[in-house]
């Protein structure tokens, strides 16, 4: 939902302005990489549809999309792990941490002010 269609433009701060902008740019930026990265395996029209699922807002950045989505998206998907590609993650040894990759706040984190009508 855009932000202007979500609430009166009186009542939206100039964070919340900003914040939707760059969250505007960013969807528009990793759509047009995505569609580059399809381009020439797929039909444009095709890249763009895919594109657009991927980067529509449809799951969260962390929700890992299943073999079956995948195949929905792109019949030609393949199940596994090529083995070379173990062979390359094997030259670049990761640390081990034990803090979460995603970090969970009971509030949201940018509180601008709170217009009432």
């Amino acid at each position: 939902m855009k932000l202007e269609e979500s609430k009166p433009i009186s009542y939206i701060d100039d964070k919340s302005w900003l914040l939707a902008d760059v969250g505007r740019k960013a969807i528009e930026q990793i759509r047009a990489q995505t569609k580059s990265l399809l381009d020439g395996k797929y039909m444009p029209e095709k890249a763009e549809a895919v594109a657009q699922v991927l980067t529509e807002g449809r799951w969260t950045h962390d929700y890992p999309i299943t073999y079956e989505e995948a195949v929905n998206l792109d019949p030609h998907v393949t199940k596994g792990i090529p083995s070379e590609l173990y062979q390359l993650l094997s030259l670049c040894p990761q640390s081990i941490k034990h803090q979460p990759l995603v970090e969970y706040l009971p509030i949201p984190r940018f509180m601008g002010p709170v217009h009432k009508p």
